[in-house]
C-alpha cells in the first residue's frame, strides 16, 4: 500500500521531492548556434549573447560536408562589445584542443581560398 503524500501549506507538487543536505553537482548543457567570425586552424571566434567562462572547456558541434563532428575546445578569451540589436555581446575565443582532419582540411581550404582572393586583390 502507497502513502499518501503529505503536503506542507502552499506545496502544490503531486509528487513527493527530497531535500538535498550539502553540496550536490549536476550539468547544465545548453546549445547555442553562434556566428562565427573568424577561423584559423588553432581556434575561432564567435559571438555570443551569453559570456562563456575564460579557461573552460566545451564541446563544439560543427557540420562539414553534410557530417557533424565534435571538437573539444577551450576558452581562451571574452570581451564585450556593442550588438545591433542593443543586447549584451561578447566575442569569444576559442583554442581547438582536439582538431578531426575532416574540419582541418576544411580550415586549409578556406586559407587557402582566402590566400588566393588576397593576393590577386592587391594586384
Amino acid at each position: 500500500m502507497e502513502k499518501p503524500v503529505k503536503h506542507r501549506l502552499g506545496d502544490r507538487r503531486v509528487r513527493p521531492r527530497f531535500e538535498i543536505v550539502g553540496e550536490l553537482w549536476g550539468t547544465l548543457e545548453m546549445v547555442l548556434q553562434l556566428p562565427l567570425r573568424n577561423i584559423g586552424i588553432g581556434g575561432a571566434l564567435f559571438q555570443a549573447h551569453v559570456p562563456l567562462a575564460p579557461e573552460s572547456i566545451h564541446r563544439l558541434s560543427w557540420k562539414c560536408e553534410d557530417r557533424e563532428t565534435d571538437v573539444q575546445v577551450r576558452v581562451c578569451h571574452v570581451r564585450p562589445v556593442g550588438s545591433a540589436d542593443g543586447d549584451p555581446s561578447y566575442l569569444i575565443g576559442l583554442e581547438f584542443l582536439s582538431l578531426n582532419p575532416l574540419i582541418g582540411d576544411r580550415i586549409h581550404k578556406w586559407l587557402a581560398a582566402d590566400a588566393g582572393k588576397s593576393q590577386t586583390d592587391g594586384v
